[in-house]
């Protein structure tokens, strides 16, 4: 996606398993219909107004809370696109402090959050619920997830114009650490089969459970180094880290 913003932070780390290299891609999906993804927001970060653009997501938990990753939370503010469909141009862009940003005390943990002015939900901006307390230990294995976002098909090409999504399968991480070990135990991953997965610009966004009562079980973080060769996409695990997330922002239970 194109982009029409002025500045915001910079640099991926590329984390390297021992099988292969991942790093954060919207694979073979389709496009998104307006006003229904509607808690996923746009991230914008840059070193400097004179370093190039890097693209991320979040997703809304409450009116003054996002759920990311602290990749995209490297330098002294950030960018964040709320109501955005099309690539980064959000209804209402804010840009929000470091002062605002609140990593996982265990700094091996790569989940953080981010608060911001309240927001009035409507019909272009409103949350996903986050799993209860007593589920904190639901797996998720064999559910259907929707996995949306602005990232890149391939690696180091064009944001598409418009956010895309799909829908993959949670598999046991047993099956997962055949492509990437070792997988931390807050990790899940989702089937890359039919080449689908996560690319750049999807890292921080949200898996998504499908059915009548949708729950924010995952948050995007690390995708293959080729985003179409059919390998899993690793997310962090939203279950793992409920009663952090309660202590912080105080949404849940």
């Amino acid at each position: 996606m194109k982009l029409v913003v002025a500045l915001l932070v910079l640099s991926l780390t590329v984390s390297v398993c021992e099988k292969n290299k991942i790093s954060p891609r919207i694979t073979g999906g389709y496009r998104a219909k307006a006003y229904t993804i509607i808690y996923l927001v746009g991230i914008v970060y840059a070193k400097s107004p004179l370093s190039s653009l890097k693209f991320g997501a979040g997703t809304i938990i409450s009116n003054q809370w996002i759920l990311t990753v602290k990749d995209v939370l490297v330098f002294k503010y950030i960018e964040a696109h709320f109501g955005s469909k099309r690539a980064f141009w959000g209804y209402d862009i804010l840009r929000i402090y470091r002062e605002n940003f609140y990593f996982h005390y265990d700094k091996d943990h790569i989940i953080a959050l981010i608060k911001c002015p309240y927001q009035k939900f409507d019909r272009r901006v409103s949350r996903v619920r986050v799993p209860a307390y007593d589920s904190r230990f639901d797996r998720y294995v064999g559910n259907m997830t929707m996995v949306c976002g602005w990232g890149t098909e391939k690696r180091k090409v064009r944001l598409p114009t418009w956010m895309r999504c799909i829908e993959v399968e949670v598999m046991t991480n047993t099956e997962c650490a055949k492509y990437y070990t070792p997988l931390k135990w807050y990790e899940m991953c989702t089937s890359g089969e039919g080449f689908k997965g996560v690319c750049e610009g999807d890292m921080g966004g949200a898996v998504v459970t499908m059915g009548p009562n949708p729950t924010f079980i995952g948050v995007i973080w690390l995708m293959p180094s080729n985003c179409s060769i059919a390998y899993p996409s690793v997310h962090i695990r939203v279950s793992d880290h409920i009663k952090w997330i309660k202590y912080v922002s105080g949404v849940g239970f």
